[in-house]
């Protein structure tokens, strides 16, 4: 059995790398036509071409999956080799188990791509390409998630930290404002739970601590007020801004962001399912290499065409990622929770396949 799981599990890994390289290619040729096309430099094409490679593998997998099944088999089928391993007692089961754990190997370069490699290159494409003169002394920075989380915005004269952006009701939460005098001393220090957008120029700190007289000789002194407006300059676009450094979080600290943010009482369904989708990517390329396998209960090649089995396998991506893809803007919508709209059509899907596998199974 050792050696017909080894024949099986090698023609896959050929066929998956057969298609992994001739994705790549195609992308790479578009890709970088397009780059020279805008008249970019070289240097910048290529850089541009890897920070790009990790979420253009993202959609590759699961589609190299897919063929690398329907091209394997097809090829058993064409040397009359699936008749002969099952007929040397390797049952469908055994094949169904054996092309899961060699997905499951894709799906587990998926975590790693969508998980770290691609959190990776947004930081490198932010810092190269997102930055301006302008924005050099004005910018969101985020301190690691194990310690505060906190985010922190630098101005003119003064530093804000806060948890978390409510973009809904444009409010900061747990917000600190660090005002600093022409000496560049600390000055003053304003706390609040939540500090409200009122219009340009103005923001109301609700419960606010007040720390005064914090650069002279005197002792500091502190007050707690009800509300309390302050002239910050910046506008809720500005701050908007932290939404796109949450790409820039790998697995573990985006769990660790979405947990900070949830006790701030903001709904985080948006965060979350950016955090499931990782998760229901990788499983999404078990799922494509499995369904092409209802083709092992017809294992003579006369029995189904390989072009119907393509026309098959080509309808079940576009019905599959249209509706996956639907659900996820469902999700984004607040119309559906998290964990329904990530891995709803996928668990869905598998039903799917397990049923045809029992029904082929019957038969």
């Amino acid at each position: 059995m050792y050696l017909l799981s080894k024949i099986v599990a090698k023609e896959w890994f050929k066929s998956l790398i057969g298609s992994i390289i001739v994705l790549f290619l195609l992308v790479t040729v578009g890709d970088i036509i397009n780059g020279f096309m805008r008249n970019y430099s070289a240097s910048r094409v290529i850089l541009e071409y890897f920070l790009k490679m990790p979420n253009l593998m993202g959609k590759m997998l699961p589609i190299s999956a897919l063929l690398a099944t329907l091209f394997s088999f097809n090829k058993l089928k064409n040397h009359a080799e699936l008749i002969a391993v099952l007929a040397g007692g390797y049952g469908a089961n055994r094949i169904y188990a054996l092309i899961c754990a060699c997905a499951f190997s894709v799906g587990l370069l998926q975590f790693i791509n969508l998980g770290f490699a691609l959190p990776t290159a947004n930081k490198i494409k932010r810092q190269e390409f997102e930055k301006s003169r302008r924005n050099e002394s004005k910018y969101l920075a985020r301190s690691k998630i194990g310690r505060s989380g906190l985010l922190w915005y630098k101005s003119d004269d003064y530093f804000t930290s806060f948890t978390a952006y409510d973009s809904a009701a444009n409010e900061l939460k747990d917000v600190t404002v660090y005002f600093q005098n022409n000496a560049g001393k600390l000055e003053k220090v304003v706390k609040s739970e939540s500090a409200k957008f009122i219009e340009p120029g103005k923001w109301l700190f609700e419960s606010a601590q007040l720390l005064s007289v914090l650069d002279g000789k005197e002792f500091p002194t502190a007050e707690k007020v009800t509300s309390l407006e302050l002239a910050i300059e910046e506008e809720p676009t500005d701050f908007n801004q932290f939404e796109s450094d949450i790409t820039t979080l790998n697995f573990f600290d985006l769990a660790g962001f979405i947990n900070r943010l949830r006790r701030t009482g903001i709904n985080s369904s948006e965060y979350q399912i950016m955090l499931y989708e990782k998760v229901s990517l990788s499983f999404i390329c078990i799922i494509f290499a499995l369904f092409p396998l209802s083709t092992i209960f017809t294992p003579n090649r006369r029995a189904s065409g390989f072009g119907k089995s393509i026309v098959v396998t080509l309808i079940f991506s576009v019905v599959f990622w249209l509706t996956y893809s639907s659900i996820i803007s469902l999700g984004n919508a607040g119309k559906l929770g998290a964990l329904s709209a990530t891995m709803g059509i996928p668990v869905l899907f598998s039903v799917f396949i397990l049923w045809v596998y029992n029904k082929n199974k019957a038969l």
